[in-house]
């Protein structure tokens, strides 16, 4: 015998005549922005829009090995409401695989694909009638018997319309289960820019089994009361403040356990922070080279005080990191030690003038070592007096 909610079920029905739920297993992504410019990226823009594209497809191989039913697109699956011929090409590709396995994919507009901005989005659906479902403003529910499932889905017709979507969704009487799409930004109490926006009261009012999200291009939980929502984040990098390499949600919906929430990773580059304070530019270079990966985006931020004829020429350095990395974006907040020609020019009449002849003279009057100590905290204090950004040698 099998238990759902306190009633036995036999054979797929309970002795108070409501069916048992079938198991469903769907993949939940967003944010895949195909199409996207990646300025930033200089020459390598277009190698990462080609990673957007093969990342769709890797997306769609993922669907075909854990064998789901259901890819949700929760949003901004173009970075534009008129796509490139290569981004409608992917999204082909890829609906020619999922279709082939049967697998339904169901989308809506986001804030950049919104969908008073072109008809891309509802061409593509026509091409695929009864595989590829796109959400419109005028038809925003779904329902499959043999699945026993009821989607929702909210396609935004501007950034900020409608401004609350989840507030829109709703479980209806249907039985089987209940799935929504919105494509928002959690309310954190200021939210400047246009764009929709829900709260966790608004996610456990719909009273769905499961609500995709798009939006954020980070993963989060923003499960409340019975509904479990997330977002995916984005499966492939999009802008250079994403740590992580992405991933999409594996979701399994199963009567009487609990919602199973499992990213498999997709995303293959990654953003690789580090800091370099006061080094020289074989320093740089060694501490650089100990963590080479040919798909990482190096973010490498040089400090500290350095003597002039110990400073990294910027050009020759990026040369020779990049041969190690996908991109490398260096940002320089290193300042030259003073030489003592510099520090004459402050009268002792300033306050400038008068720490720099003390601490002068405490270093005539130290030993060798005292004395390299206190040229350092000289180096510092005047740092530190002129406004520098310094931080102190670790």
């Amino acid at each position: 015998m099998l238990y759902s909610h306190g009633s036995v079920c036999i054979r797929g029905k309970s002795l108070l005549g409501f069916r048992m739920k079938p198991p469903l297993k769907f993949i939940h992504t967003a944010d895949l922005h195909l199409g996207a410019k990646f300025v930033q990226l200089g020459e390598k823009g277009r190698a990462q829009r080609e990673r957007l594209r093969a990342t769709l497809a890797e997306i769609a191989e993922l669907a075909v090995r854990h064998q789901v039913r259901l890819v949700l697109l929760a949003g901004d699956l173009f970075d534009s409401a008129a796509p490139s011929p290569e981004s409608l090409a992917a999204l082909r590709q890829a609906m020619s695989r999922l279709s082939a396995a049967g697998i339904r994919v169901l989308m809506i507009a986001g804030t950049h694909d919104a969908w008073d901005r072109g008809t891309a989005l509802n061409r593509l659906a026509s091409e695929y009638p009864g595989q590829l479902i796109v959400f419109t403003p005028q038809t925003a529910e779904w329902n499959d018997p043999e699945l026993q499932v009821t989607i929702q889905g909210i396609s935004l017709r501007q950034a900020d319309e409608p401004k609350r979507p989840v507030a829109l969704l709703r479980r209806t009487e249907a039985e089987g289960w209940h799935l929504g799409l919105a494509h928002a930004a959690l309310e954190l109490g200021s939210n400047p820019l246009r764009e929709a926006v829900f709260t966790p009261a608004e996610v456990e009012a719909t009273q769905l089994d499961y609500l995709a999200l798009g939006h954020w291009h980070r993963q989060r939980d923003c499960s409340a009361g019975a509904t479990t929502a997330w977002y995916s984040g984005s499966p492939e990098t999009i802008a250079l403040d994403e740590a992580e390499p992405g991933s999409v949600l594996l979701v399994t919906l199963e009567e009487g356990k609990k919602t199973s929430v499992e990213p498999l990773p997709v995303g293959k580059r990654r953003i690789l922070r580090l800091a370099a304070e006061g080094l020289d530019q074989a320093a740089i270079l060694k501490l650089a080279g100990a963590q080479r990966d040919p798909e990482a985006i190096l973010d490498l931020t040089l400090t500290g005080l350095i003597a002039p004829t110990s400073a990294p020429d910027l050009d020759a350095l990026r040369k020779a990191l990049e041969p190690d990395f996908f991109f490398v974006r260096l940002h320089n907040a290193m300042h030259a030690e003073f030489t003592p020609e510099a520090m004459a020019v402050y009268p002792e009449s300033t306050v400038i003038g008068r720490f720099i002849r003390l601490a002068q003279e405490r270093k005539a009057s130290a030993n060798p070592e005292k004395a390299e100590e206190v040229e350092a905290a000289l180096q510092l204090g005047l740092s530190w007096l002129l406004g520098r950004e310094t931080a102190p040698w670790s």
